[in-house]
């Protein structure tokens, strides 16, 4: 069953990682995706996997920092594509290690200007198309960062909290014209910006193995359906929610 079929889809940070998990399970469930990155490879790269796997997808080349560059990729996709139905707010970045006294400006803007004031300009330029078409749906990716706190990623969980809050305020205001606001909380995720922490040594994976319930780390497919439901009619009366998929590692005190 395509849960999606006849649906646009615009995914940023699509070139890989959650991004690229994401909009590939769009694309599966019958979505037309726009692949949005700041990496113009990245964005052709994830487009071509979808139309390897007989989908149809459009890379866009855009900074979610910089509202003029949203406003232009959100219309262009509504443009290209017919229409936009589904927003997933992914782009991210992580600065892991550094504690308040050591966090440099330019990490403190990067993560604020990418994770927030991005998170705002995708909801704003999504809302000038869905409102009106009265339906559509806003997934942000936030994380368990966002309500639990992570000593050396004050930025990253600044960032994260507000995703939460911008997706309540989004969904009251919508929701009487039929668009919905919700987020995903990851845990942690076998991801390339995983992979490239662990191998610095700037988080222990065994450490957080021992004390996952799960035991193992997250598969970024789990999110990408994860957000297909959400986006779905099965969820329609479903919004200004935050739903966590962590492994239950913040269920238990260690995590």
């Amino acid at each position: 069953m395509e849960e999606l079929a006849g649906q646009v889809a615009l995914v940023t940070g699509a070139g890989a990682g959650l991004g690229r998990a994401i909009a590939l399970e769009m694309a599966r469930a019958g979505a037309t995706v726009a692949t949005v990155d700041i990496h113009e490879d990245a964005a052709g790269e994830t487009a071509a996997l979808i139309a390897g796997e007989g989908g149809t997808a459009t890379p866009y080349v855009t900074d979610v920092a910089v509202r003029e560059e949203v406003d232009a990729t959100w219309d262009a996709a509504a443009r290209d594509l017919g229409r936009l139905d589904i927003v997933v707010n992914n782009a991210g970045v992580s600065f892991v290690g550094p504690t308040i006294l050591d966090t440099t400006d330019e990490a403190w803007h990067k993560s604020i200007d990418v994770m927030q004031h991005g998170v705002f300009y995708g909801m704003r330029a999504a809302a000038r198309h869905m409102l009106p078409q009265r339906s559509g749906s806003v997934v942000t990716i936030s994380s368990i960062r966002g309500f639990s706190s992570n000593p050396g990623r004050i930025a990253y969980c600044a960032a994260k909290a507000a995703a939460l809050m911008m997706t309540r305020v989004a969904a009251a205001e919508w929701a009487p014209f039929g668009v919905r606001a919700n987020a995903i909380a990851p845990g942690v995720q076998r991801t390339p910006m995983w992979e490239q922490d662990a191998a610095r040594g700037a988080v222990d994976e065994p450490a957080i193995l021992r004390v996952l319930p799960a035991g193992r780390l997250g598969d970024p497919a789990e999110v990408g359906r994860l957000a297909v439901f959400l986006s779905s009619r099965d969820a329609a009366y479903i919004n200004g929610s935050c739903v966590t998929i962590d492994g239950a590692l913040t269920a238990v005190p260690a995590g």
